[in-house]
């Protein structure tokens, strides 16, 4: 009897705050009060949570935040991060990355029909230039002229879009396969090509894939699936073996083919 009359007790306060404004005023004082509080004490909060992530200033640091460049994890110090996409049929161009910055795209305007090129220092990675060809209505010569010119310890990146090959010759073949080229022997019309190679480099190139035209499983039509690879390229290739493998780490990821 006595739980049952406290209980009554209770509620009738209650119902009596609620009569008087009395309860609507605390919650009222509750909420400004909890909102202070969480103001006060955020810059603390958001300390403590940084030095979570960052150390702290004590010197040791717990966690980092990953960098991506051209969607890819942070390459070893001797490494450049790539990725290169050929475009999607005669609708999308192809995009040329390296190390963060887009260097060849629709979006740039610096693309065309048939193969496109981005030339870097293979010191630095400075870009030396990009140039376009094509290669459907276009003539051989200019390809050739343009690599017969690159020079030693040159990286080269490379993009197809829509028509790789109706006017290539057998000399464009051998001097892309001197590049480090493999594919480019039997590159046929509408195939979807991506390559990144050097000159002085020793051996083939593992970055390089190519997607073949097949009437009876291409995605679009008369023209392939997209070809695409990312990954991280030697610095100062001339002499070193582009197959040689990375160390295996979380910041060196292989090839994406």
């Amino acid at each position: 009897m006595w739980t049952s009359r406290k209980g009554k007790h209770k509620r009738g306060l209650i119902e009596e705050m609620r009569k008087t404004g009395i309860l609507h005023l605390w919650m009222v004082l509750v909420t400004v009060s909890s909102i202070w509080t969480l103001v006060y004490f955020m810059p603390t909060i958001r300390t403590g949570l940084g030095d979570l992530f960052a150390g702290g200033g004590t010197g040791q640091t717990m966690m980092k935040p990953l960098h991506f460049k051209c969607g890819v994890k942070a390459c070893p110090d001797d490494h450049f991060a790539f990725q290169i996409k050929s475009g999607i049929a005669n609708i999308l161009g192809p995009r040329i990355c390296f190390e963060g910055r887009t260097l060849m795209s629709g979006v740039s305007n610096n693309i065309m029909r048939g193969i496109n090129i981005a030339l870097l220092k293979g010191d630095t990675g400075e870009l030396i230039k990009t140039a376009a060809f094509d290669m459907y209505a276009g003539k051989p010569e200019p390809v050739v002229e343009f690599l017969q010119e690159i020079k030693p310890n040159t990286i080269i990146l490379v993009a197809s879009y829509d028509e790789p090959a109706a006017i290539i010759t057998r000399e464009i073949r051998d001097l892309f396969f001197k590049l480090g080229s493999n594919e480019i022997l039997e590159l046929a019309s509408r195939e979807s090509w991506v390559f990144a190679g050097a000159s002085g480099a020793v051996g083939k190139s593992p970055y390089e894939r190519v997607v073949k035209n097949n009437p009876s499983i291409n995605k679009y039509g008369s023209w392939p699936d997209t070809a695409y690879i990312e990954g991280c390229f030697p610095k100062n290739p001339t002499g070193k073996d582009l197959n040689m493998k990375l160390p295996t780490t979380q910041n060196s990821p292989p090839v994406k083919l």
